[in-house]
């Protein structure tokens, strides 16, 4: 089982680079058709975690929108994922809330980066929203 961490964006990451930045990402683009996603421009990337949680955060302008997605794919990359939009979560960098099926809650505004690494984010089973406004 092989387990790969996609996000897509409304617009290229490879902006970002351009102003001196490193986080890694590799095109998505051959998974495009497999993935639950709304967005145009996808990547792959290493995981979640509080590198990426800051570089979205520092990436994501007011009213920006970036989808995230695990899909999981097994021997002869038969597909894993499956995609169950009530199971979906948003995130709002902005006013630091974590919203999912069971509620909307209010992160620590000084401690909120370590708080959302504790909560499930990413999931093969739906898309996460993060917004920013």
């Amino acid at each position: 089982m092989t387990a790969h961490y996609f996000i897509a964006t409304s617009k290229p990451i490879p902006e970002y680079h351009t102003r001196g930045n490193n986080y890694a990402f590799l095109n998505g683009e051959a998974y495009k058709e497999n993935l639950p996603f709304t967005l145009p421009y996808v990547y792959e990337l290493g995981g979640e975690d509080v590198e990426f949680i800051t570089f979205l955060d520092s990436f994501m302008e007011i009213g920006d929108v970036v989808e995230l997605y695990i899909y999981e794919e097994g021997r002869l990359g038969y597909r894993l994922s499956h995609n169950y939009p009530k199971e979906s979560r948003t995130i709002n960098l902005f006013k630091k809330t974590y919203k999912d099926e069971y509620g909307e809650y209010q992160l620590d505004s000084k401690k909120w980066k370590e708080e959302l690494t504790r909560r499930t984010i990413a999931s093969k089973r739906s898309v996460t929203t993060f917004v920013k406004y």
